[in-house]
C-alpha cells in the first residue's frame, strides 16, 4: 500500500501530530501533542504550521484540531500504518527518534582561503528515546558562491551520545559576497545500506569579508530530524 499523495508531502513530524490526534479522539494543545509524540516544541510547532497550512488541522479554544478533510488523512495514515505493519509480519513500527543536526562554523568566513565547517549530530536530550542501534547518515553538500571539499560524506549516529563531527573546506568564491550552503539528509533504512529515506534538509548564508582576516567567533546552525529505529 502506497502512502497519498497528500501525505507524501507533509514532513514526517506532521505525520506524527496526525498519528496523535487521530488516537487522541479529541483537540489537544500543543504541550499535549509534544508529550504524545515526544517530540520537541520545535518540531511540533513546525508540524502544526505545516498541517494548519494545508487545512488538516484547525486552531480552537487554545486546541488544535483535526479538521474534516484531516480526519480523513489521519484514517487513511493509520491504514497505511496497519498494512506496513501487516506486511512486516505484524510488528508495529517503532516511533521516530528525534535528533538534531548541527554545523559549526566562523561567523564570517574569510576571502580566497579555505575555511573547515563541522557537521555533526548532537547526543540525545532528557526524556528522549535512544535509538535501538546506531543509524547510517548520507549527507549532501551544496554550496552557491564556494567550492565546497565535498559534495557527499556520511555520518554514524550513536545510540546515546553525540556522532563524530565530519569536517567540510569551504572556499569563497568572491571577497565581501556571502554564500549559501545547503545540506540534505538521508537515513539507511535497511542493513545493507542500499535504501535511503529523505530527512529534510537546511540552507543558511555565511557573510565573506572584504580580506583575508581570520574572524574567530563561531556559530551554529542546524535542524532538527526524526530518524527512523532499524530493526535488524
Amino acid at each position: 500500500m502506497e502512502l497519498p499523495f497528500t501525505l507524501q508531502r507533509l514532513p514526517l513530524e506532521a505525520l506524527e501530530v496526525l498519528r496523535f490526534l487521530y488516537k487522541h479522539q479529541a483537540a489537544a494543545e500543543s504541550a499535549q501533542i509534544e508529550r504524545g509524540t515526544q517530540l520537541s516544541a520545535r518540531l511540533v510547532g513546525r508540524a502544526i504550521r505545516r498541517l494548519i497550512n494545508f487545512r488538516l488541522i484547525q486552531f480552537v479554544s487554545d486546541k488544535y484540531e483535526l479538521t474534516s478533510d484531516g480526519q480523513i488523512a489521519a484514517r487513511q495514515l493509520a491504514e497505511y500504518d496497519a498494512a506496513q505493519a501487516a506486511s512486516s509480519g505484524g510488528r508495529a513500527e517503532l516511533p521516530r527518534v528525534p535528533r538534531r543536526l548541527t554545523v559549526v562554523m566562523p561567523r564570517v568566513l574569510p576571502a580566497n582561503i579555505a575555511t573547515d565547517l563541522f557537521v555533526g549530530v548532537n547526543p540525545p536530550t532528557a526524556n528522549t528515546p535512544l535509538l535501538p542501534q546506531p543509524v547510517h547518515l548520507t549527507l549532501r553538500a551544496s554550496a552557491l558562491g564556494a567550492t565546497l571539499s565535498n559534495a557527499e560524506f556520511s555520518l554514524i549516529v550513536p545510540v546515546d551520545k553525540a556522532a563524530v563531527p565530519a569536517k567540510l573546506s569551504i572556499v569563497p568564491d568572491q571577497a565581501g559576497r556571502a554564500v549559501r550552503v545547503r545540506i540534505d539528509a538521508f537515513q539507511a533504512v535497511d542493513a545493507d545500506q542500499l535504501h535511503f529515506e529523505p530527512l529534510g534538509g537546511m540552507y543558511f548564508d555565511v557573510r565573506v569579508s572584504m580580506d583575508t582576516a581570520q574572524d574567530n567567533a563561531m556559530r551554529a546552525v542546524g535542524m532538527d530530524m526524526l530518524l527512523k529505529p532499524i530493526r535488524l
